[in-house]
């Protein structure tokens, strides 16, 4: 018996999209042949790709890649034993080859295995095999499930980092930013202040203060913070903790910004009119000897040169730390 009608019937089911069958046919005329593995080999990719459609691990565009990959390579294993038959014949040892396909065709028949059948029920068997189809109810769960299942595992991640995150204790690094720089007034160091709750965290800062450690329950909440710093403005200032980074402007205070004090001569009186000068700023001292000084920012020194002069009396000299608080006291010799 020709297995020509066989192999044409195998690639209508192919055509038909019914890969089930079609590899029922071919691993049953491949039972003593060689290509037999290749045929298990593919029979086994096509469940594998239908299981993982049920579960719902793989997409619709995947799935069908792999099944049109599948049936290509039936198509080109049914050419493959075409041509064998058709070497076979043209060097005369058909014989043995002819003997198998048509054992394996007898076989089929003997099954009663049906090709291209339009049949349709519940559970229908025919020989030894059992011919399934799915129920609306079956096909509507799946869809079901195939929805339901992706959104469960999406949800239950995202509920699930979530409550990681509220677990791990939060970090912040705060870092300072000058808003006024003099390069002979460079920023020294200071100290911060974090207070959240009833604890209070205290560090030293230089360019940036790191604390951790902080509970996961006050994400979100007001956080109190103070700076301190000889030279700068004192900050109390607090914010709300949603960034894991904070910066902080800070800015020079104006304790530097004025030199002040007194001129008297030798027993005590004071002098008028007495030029002072520090850098090129000048003024001169009251009618009762004091005398008053402001330094622009951009001239402020811990250290300032003081020089004063007046007609009668030997010139002054003197570098003096400026302070905000203590005036200087500058004695004139005739």
């Amino acid at each position: 018996m020709s297995t020509t009608p066989f192999i044409t019937s195998i690639r209508d089911l192919i055509a038909q999209n019914k890969l089930n069958a079609a590899l029922l046919q071919i691993r049953t005329l491949l039972e003593h042949s060689p290509k037999l593995d290749e045929a298990i080999h593919h029979s086994a990719r096509f469940h594998a790709i239908r299981q993982q459609i049920r579960l719902g691990v793989v997409s619709h565009a995947e799935a069908t890649l792999t099944e049109n990959q599948i049936r290509g390579a039936l198509l080109d294993l049914l050419s493959e034993i075409e041509e064998s038959i058709k070497e076979s014949s043209s060097h005369n040892n058909s014989a043995a080859l002819r003997t198998e396909m048509e054992k394996a065709t007898s076989i089929i028949n003997s099954k009663n295995v049906v090709i291209g059948s339009t049949i349709s029920g519940e559970n229908i068997t025919i020989g030894d095999q059992t011919i399934h189809t799915e129920s609306e109810t079956s096909r509507r769960l799946r869809l079901l499930l195939f929805v339901l299942v992706p959104i469960l595992a999406i949800a239950g991640a995202f509920f699930w980092y979530q409550y990681e995150k509220m677990q791990t204790p939060l970090a912040l690094t705060v870092t300072v930013d000058n808003r006024t720089p003099n390069p002979e007034l460079p920023f020294e160091g200071g100290t911060l202040r974090l207070q959240y709750g009833d604890k209070t965290d205290t560090q030293s800062i230089q360019t940036e203060a790191n604390f951790k450690g902080i509970p996961a329950n006050f994400r979100g909440e007001e956080l109190a913070l103070h700076f301190e710093a000889n030279g700068f403005v004192t900050i109390d200032t607090s914010f709300e903790l949603s960034s894991s980074v904070l910066t902080l402007p800070i800015r020079r205070d104006n304790s530097l910004g004025r030199v002040f004090g007194t001129v008297k001569d030798g027993n005590g009186n004071p002098l008028v009119g007495v030029a002072i000068r520090v850098q090129d700023l000048n003024t001169i001292s009251s009618s009762n000897g004091t005398f008053e000084l402001p330094i622009p920012f951009e001239k402020q020194r811990k250290q300032q040169r003081v020089t004063v002069s007046l007609n009668g009396y030997k010139p002054w000299d003197y570098t003096f730390p400026v302070s905000a608080k203590e005036e200087i006291s500058i004695i004139l010799q005739k």
